[in-house]
């Protein structure tokens, strides 16, 4: 069978074991709305451009977005790739895998392939789902725990825009002192910061180094490392 063909019902297979998530572009990317219309879900799957009879790769990835966050990045971060997106991640490494996992579909690796995509995702995914499932708990969990959604999350500053757009200043603040504090380049962090007092420009769309977008995020909306 073409390894495309696989692919597609593969992905399929897993969708219809995974409730009431919405089918787009024949399978390769599955979506769900929360509660309040304003988040939504998504888990999308990738392949390989190298394919053949016995080697078909699937790879799976989950992602949290806000239409008005969108809205919210489009107008204080002033790019056309704002896209609302809150937390995003590869499913390897928010499993105990914790590396970047591609599954083999074909031949006698489909069935326990497809079998352990599934538990993932029903185990680790769908959890952290359930917290954005309404804005008040996601918001709470972030002030108090930051993205360690389970004990194989590290922590990261991608929801940072999300508290600005949603919530009080003290909570904003509260998430970004917690993930520094406990950053190992905590030192780097705060040195940057530190030099951005004396910037006469901050481009916000450019990044010296994974969280520095995030630690200008930070800086031009006031928020005060403790």
């Amino acid at each position: 069978m073409d390894s495309k063909i696989v692919f597609l019902y593969s992905c399929n297979e897993i969708a219809n074991q995974l409730g009431d998530f919405k089918i787009y572009e024949k399978g390769r990317r599955l979506k769900k709305v929360a509660s309040d219309k304003d988040i939504f879900f998504e888990i999308t799957f990738q392949t390989g451009f190298n394919n053949h009879s016995s080697h078909i790769m699937i790879n799976p990835s989950m992602a949290i977005y806000s239409t008005s966050l969108k809205k919210w990045q489009i107008e204080n971060i002033k790019s056309e790739f704002c896209t609302g997106l809150i937390y995003a991640n590869h499913i390897g490494y928010i499993t105990p895998l914790q590396t970047w996992k591609k599954w083999n579909l074909a031949g006698l690796s489909h069935e326990k392939s497809i079998s352990e995509i599934v538990k993932n995702i029903q185990k680790f995914v769908l959890p952290i789902f359930e917290i954005f499932d309404a804005k008040e708990t996601a918001v709470e969990f972030l002030k108090n725990k930051g993205t360690k959604f389970n004990p194989y999350c590290e922590d990261s500053l991608g929801p940072l825009a999300f508290l600005l757009c949603h919530t009080d200043h003290e909570t904003s603040e509260l998430f970004f002192n917690h993930y520094i504090e406990n950053s190992i380049n905590k030192d780097k962090i705060i040195s940057f910061f530190e030099k951005l007092k004396t910037d006469k420009e901050i481009d916000l769309n450019h990044s010296e180094f994974v969280d520095a977008a995030h630690i200008k995020l930070a800086f031009i909306n006031n928020l005060s490392l403790k």
